[in-house]
């Protein structure tokens, strides 16, 4: 969860959410390229396997006013770990979120999960210094292909703060659309309160037709009421 230091009120929470509960990501930027006819467009895919290790990759936004937001995200292999008084692989995850040019937020993560098969556990870390919790309450994996026009539910996710009170739940879903002949595009869908605060966001990846890797190419994250478009 993320709260900006210089926008009283703002919450990047639900980005984090996302990115820590599924455990997904990929590397590289850049959406797939447009084609002229809907028909070209590959219908499906295999899914990729899990967990997605993430190189650094940055999103960028403008809104209304000119200001230009950057989201840079990385996760990468980490060792094993205790979660919940159970044996879990581990993904180190770094987020660092800027407003013309200026840091405003900072993120440093642990996610946890078993690797066969793959099933999240929960994720800890610290926000600008604030420490948190998410733990996993109920998970429903990707189907091993996916198919345009495809969707259902991914998990749900109670947060805590450092004291172990809850502070808000998630609850996360997937759609597939179509994009080009070489790939397809998975939408992660997330909508849930965190610090009383409502918030629904969107991640996309672009899957290509042999399902050997998942890129990041766009988020859609609400700040202080207004949906930012990050490519």
């Amino acid at each position: 969860m993320v709260m900006s230091n210089r926008h009283e009120g703002a919450n990047w929470a639900a980005v984090v959410a996302l990115l820590l509960v599924t455990g997904c990501g990929g590397g590289g930027g850049g959406g797939a390229a447009d084609t002229p006819s809907a028909t070209q467009n590959l219908q499906a895919a295999p899914t990729p396997s899990q967990p997605w290790d993430v190189s650094s990759t940055t999103l960028t936004a403008t809104d209304s006013s000119g200001n230009t937001y950057s989201a840079t995200y990385s996760s990468t292999s980490g060792g094993t770990g205790m979660f919940n008084g159970q044996s879990a692989n581990t993904s180190l995850i770094a987020l660092t979120v800027s407003e013309n040019g200026a840091v405003i937020a900072t993120e440093d993560s642990t996610a946890y999960y078993l690797a066969t098969p793959y099933t999240p556990l929960g994720s800890s870390g610290t926000t600008n210094g604030v420490a948190w919790v998410a733990v996993i309450t109920s998970y429903t994996p990707l189907p091993s292909t996916l198919t345009v026009g495809a969707s259902g539910p991914l998990s749900s996710a109670n947060y805590q703060d450092g004291m172990g009170n809850v502070i808000g739940s998630l609850t996360e879903t997937y759609t597939v659309t179509a994009d080009s002949p070489d790939a397809l595009l998975l939408n992660i869908d997330a909508a849930g309160t965190i610090n009383g605060v409502q918030e629904t966001e969107t991640l996309t990846y672009a899957i290509p037709s042999d399902g050997s890797a998942a890129t990041l190419v766009g988020a859609q994250i609400t700040l202080n009421g207004v949906t930012l478009t990050f490519q």
